[in-house]
């Protein structure tokens, strides 16, 4: 009897709530989301149990140095104020600062300080949504092996953004990437892009935007250009519902969301970069619910949705036509909320670039399957490898998730 007053209760819940399981995500202020940490230091990037840099006394560094034209000390102090901002979330701010570090690259005789500087600058421009240049700067790091040490309060998990540096070549086999990608990832090509930067037009957090319907096709035919190109690479996006924590859902109508980037690099230097993801295309108020969990599908363009973990590699060529070729496939399928829905979507991609996540799936009211709240918490704690290596190698892994307000940070 108990069950079906809970049934009851469900049924007139979802009639005044339209829920769009797992595909809309609810666009929340940045300072309510969960906690971040990252310190990271050259000897290896590590930091659940280092402290964050102090801005202060990092700053009071800085000013002694540039008195004393110490450029040795002053490209290090800016590195460390690079880490404490990204550690604060305040992504102009951290940007402002490496890129400054940067323009004093050539003082940085250490190769895992450089390595460093760029893994900086990949997470940063992540979060301000520019994943070509992530990509770019990622490569610069060189072969990383990413560790994630993650902390605890409560249910929910602070986000820790790590590596341990080992620099070794760049056309190691675990990157998957051509001979001539070298000739398109020069120092005098990424460094210049970077120097372009207007720092002053960023916004910190850009604002997220209601993703809207895009053809397939369209996408698929962006990355037939007739161009040759040397380098390609994914992003595996995730919006949990309520982010560091498991909950399915929250609010009946907050239900998280997952996406795709892919970017094809030209051998000319232009870009060719695509942000999509697969959602139920609403026929009635209860489609694509535990209620209706099947119904007609969509792709949507999601170059400006929110996002709080993130795992990206290079691929070759030939998996990135698998992928389009997946695309195009899948473009027409249904949508299921139990069997098909932007999670599955995205994973299947995700394994076509040989991408393993562990534990995705969970159950909810009616129904059960992968989705973005579990899949997102597996990527904070480390559940996720290279399916070919069966280890990290080759990914680049951060998140958006903040573990300070911002309004305590000048």
């Amino acid at each position: 009897m108990k069950q079906l007053h809970y049934l009851l209760l469900l049924t007139a819940l979802l009639l005044v709530s339209e829920l769009h399981v797992f595909a809309q995500t609810a666009f929340q202020d940045a300072d309510s989301l969960g906690l971040y940490l990252s310190s990271i230091t050259d000897t290896a990037y590590v930091s659940a149990k280092q402290k964050v840099p102090s801005i202060r006394a990092t700053r009071k560094l800085l000013t002694q140095a540039q008195a004393q034209h110490d450029l040795v000390t002053e490209a290090h102090a800016l590195l460390s104020l690079g880490d404490a901002y990204i550690a604060y979330g305040n992504n102009k701010k951290a940007i402002e600062y490496l890129i400054d570090a940067l323009k004093l690259k050539d003082t940085l005789s250490d190769n895992t300080a450089i390595a460093h500087l760029y893994y900086d600058l990949a997470i940063v421009l992540s979060r301000l949504k520019k994943y070509s240049a992530a990509l770019q700067c990622f490569y610069k790091t060189g072969y990383v092996y990413q560790q994630t040490y993650f902390k605890r309060k409560r249910k929910q998990v602070f986000a820790v953004d790590t590596t341990a540096s080992h620099i070794a070549s760049l056309l190691d086999s675990n990157f998957i990437i051509s001979n001539e990608a070298a000739t398109i990832f020069t120092d005098e090509i990424v460094d210049s892009a970077l120097f372009s930067i207007d720092t002053a037009k960023l916004i910190n957090n850009p604002v997220a935007e209601e993703s809207t319907p895009v053809d397939y096709n369209d996408i698929i035919d962006a990355f037939y250009d007739g161009k040759p190109a040397f380098a390609y690479g994914i992003l595996f996006h995730v919006k949990q519902p309520v982010p560091g924590r498991k909950n399915i859902f929250t609010q009946l109508s907050k239900v998280g969301h997952t996406f795709i980037t892919l970017i094809k690099f030209n051998a000319d230097s232009t870009i060719v970069s695509k942000t999509f993801g697969f959602y139920p295309e609403k026929d009635n108020l209860l489609s694509g619910t535990p209620l209706m969990p099947s119904t007609n599908s969509t792709i949507k363009d999601d170059a400006l949705h929110d996002w709080d973990e993130l795992i990206g590699r290079f691929i070759s060529a030939k998996k990135f036509e698998s992928i389009l070729d997946f695309v195009d496939a899948a473009g027409n399928n249904r949508y299921n909320l139990n069997k098909n829905n932007c999670t599955d979507f995205a994973l299947r991609i995700a394994a076509l670039a040989n991408i393993t996540i562990e534990e995705t799936k969970g159950r909810w009211p009616l129904g059960h399957g992968n989705n973005p709240a579990l899949t997102g918490q597996s990527i904070l704690l480390g559940k996720f490898k290279n399916a070919v290596s069966q280890n990290k190698h080759g990914l680049f892994a951060c998140s958006n998730n903040l573990f300070i307000k911002r309004s305590s940070v000048k």
